[in-house]
């Protein structure tokens, strides 16, 4: 998670840094929003930028070729959007081979069209005489020039954002949900703010290909509406609970455009009660029930995701219960007991409770990976945080190992629930 360290203005550097050391650390999902204030998605767009750059680099170090046909490759990233947020030079910058020549590839779209046509004039002539230097000495043929003439077999996938596995999620802020054409919006550029450097890998896939495919943006994994109204108070730019202007269910038909775009694998709701996903669970099954009946196609999708508070002290069981029946998964956060009430003291209810602490002491390991495995075991995902790198690290043993809580001592974690 990277909830907590702040908007760019104060947090930048310490999303950066976690992001960064969790990613070193193996941690492949992360989860951000664009709440202003509360999160910083460009530090945590730049530090997955910056960490792939480094693999790439590495790989190249351990002499794989990683090497594009350059021409194509600019001309790919030319005709992209003047808005993508990937800059190779920064990115690549210093990089040996193929990637080294991508500077200013994307630039800010506003050179002439006759400088682009003869750049474009340029390529045309520089590919055909590869071409015809490869017809007639196939030893100096190269490898990007052999494969679009079918005389070179499939380069074995490489690092990627794809072969890491990267799973970025976000949420649109109630105050933005104002029309379906807003909330798609968003959730591009945010796409292009996460992962837009991931495009990247996709030309190069299919330029590798030499079919003339086409390449398919990097979809962010989850995209979640972060409330479902913008109560008052509940961000500084929910002055009157009115900023969001859309009903759920119309916020939800707008969302369900989100994947058909392609900026998200998944949808989900966030922070919503029982009663209301209730009712869109309810509006999605009407809708295919319609679509049955007529034969007309329909859009609706249920929620794949639900991301709510659950912690041991507060497991909301109904909620998770709910999901369960209707195929969606649960996603918890503040699973450690950040939203509960300190004591006198100032310390974490959950986190220094006597029976997390036995179980801590039992198994040799910490109490927040005692409450995390509990979580894990119980049919949820987590969303922890940290900026500590030994904690981090920590924290890491879960990917591993996250089942290590017997049945029977988890049952008693579940007897210190208030519910």
């Amino acid at each position: 998670g990277t909830a907590g360290y702040g908007g760019c203005s104060s947090g930048y550097q310490l999303t950066y840094d976690s992001v960064f050391k969790a990613l070193e650390n193996n941690f492949r999902r992360f989860d951000t929003a664009e709440a202003e204030g509360w999160y910083c998605q460009e530090a945590v767009g730049t530090a997955l930028r910056d960490y792939t750059a480094k693999r790439v680099i590495d790989e190249a170090d351990k002499g794989i070729d990683i090497s594009v046909d350059e021409a194509m490759l600019e001309e790919a990233l030319e005709n992209a959007d003047d808005n993508a947020s990937f800059d190779p030079m920064s990115a690549m910058g210093g990089m040996a081979g193929g990637m080294g020549g991508m500077g200013g590839a994307m630039g800010d779209g506003g050179g002439q069209m006759d400088e682009k046509q003869q750049r474009k004039l340029e390529r045309e002539q520089e590919r055909a005489r590869k071409k015809a230097e490869c017809e007639k000495d196939p030893s100096k043929c190269d490898e990007a020039t052999a494969r679009t003439m079918n005389k070179a077999p499939p380069r074995h996938e490489k690092i990627s954002c794809a072969s890491l596995r990267l799973r970025i999620s976000s949420k649109i802020a109630p105050y933005d949900v104002t029309s379906s054409d807003n909330i798609r919006k968003h959730a591009e550029k945010t796409r292009k703010q996460l992962l837009g450097f991931c495009d990247m890998f996709s030309i190069r896939s299919a330029i590798a290909k030499g079919d003339g495919s086409m390449p398919e943006p990097f979809p962010l994994d989850v995209y979640y509406l972060h409330a479902p109204e913008c109560w008052e108070g509940w961000h500084p730019k929910c002055e009157t609970g009115e900023e969001m202007t859309m009903s759920l269910r119309e916020a939800w038909e707008a969302m369900e455009l989100v994947k058909k775009d392609k900026n998200a694998v998944k949808i989900g709701l966030s922070n919503v009660s029982e009663e209301e996903l209730q009712d869109i669970i309810d509006f999605v099954k009407e809708r295919w029930a319609k679509s049955m009946e007529t034969g007309e196609p329909t859009n609706a999708i249920m929620p794949h995701v639900i991301q709510n508070h659950a912690d041991p002290l507060e497991p909301n069981i109904d909620m998770r219960l709910l999901c369960q029946e209707n195929g969606i998964d649960f996603v918890s956060y503040s699973t450690l007991g950040t939203q509960q009430e300190f004591n006198e003291e100032g310390e974490n209810p959950v986190l220094t409770d006597a029976v997390v602490k036995k179980m801590a002491e039992k198994y040799e390991r910490s109490e927040a990976e005692v409450v995390l495995s509990w979580a894990l075991q119980s049919g949820m995902s987590v969303i922890p945080r940290s900026q500590d790198e030994e904690h981090i690290k920590q924290l890491s043993n879960l990917i591993t190992d996250p089942s290590f809580v017997s049945w029977e001592d988890l049952d008693e974690i579940d007897t210190i629930s208030i519910e």
